[in-house]
């Protein structure tokens, strides 16, 4: 009964230190994926030093790519795929998140908010690529806006000449081929307006 206190101690000591591990080896990880981003990623974009990335992103085009602060990429089980032409340009907002798989192209501008989410596989383009009737020939881009706040589940498609308002939400597999208002829920494809989030939601 005498060593009750003496290991009380000893077991309060062996916690503070396993916390202190723990929390040096939290601090490691996430230089590690500040100096990630930093190798993989500034050679091609304009990246700041808060920028975090996991695994892999492939940056290719002539194009410009901003990235704001605090930026966050997952690119663990597939990489993010960011495409500029020569004259694209996709900026994305401070705080976002986008998820492995995700794939943004810009032959003009795609412009992406601040404190955004996207789920994986993620699809965002303003162009199609190629005319409906004549294969051959390049339709005309139209720049897509993502205002801040919103959420955009797995697998979407974000069409040319979309904009979607402030703390919309995207549901999973979504087509959106035309403007979503602020604050508002929509799924479907093509995506619909299933309904509009309050002030409390």
């Amino acid at each position: 009964m005498q060593n009750g206190p003496f290991l009380a101690s000893g077991l309060a000591n062996a916690g503070r230190a396993t916390s202190q591990m723990v929390s040096l080896v939290s601090k490691i990880v996430r230089f590690s994926h500040l100096l990630n981003a930093q190798l993989r990623l500034r050679h091609q974009a304009a990246v700041p030093f808060s920028v975090r990335l996991r695994g892999r992103a492939q940056v290719s085009g002539d194009g410009e790519v901003l990235l704001g602060e605090c930026v966050s990429l997952c690119g663990t089980v597939v990489p993010i795929e960011l495409a500029t032409y020569a004259s694209g340009r996709i900026e994305i907002g401070n705080h976002t998140f986008i998820n492995y798989g995700s794939s943004i192209a810009a032959r003009v501008s795609v412009k992406i908010g601040s404190y955004c989410h996207f789920g994986h596989y993620t699809f965002v383009m303003d162009n199609d690529q190629h005319d409906v009737i004549r294969h051959w020939e390049l339709p005309k881009s139209e720049p897509v806006v993502i205002e801040d706040y919103v959420w955009i589940g797995s697998k979407a498609v974000i069409l040319p000449g979309v904009r979607i308002g402030s703390h919309a939400v995207i549901g999973a597999g979504s087509i959106v081929t035309k403007d979503v208002p602020p604050r508002s829920v929509v799924a479907g494809n093509p995506a619909r307006v299933l309904r509009h989030l309050t002030e409390l939601d």
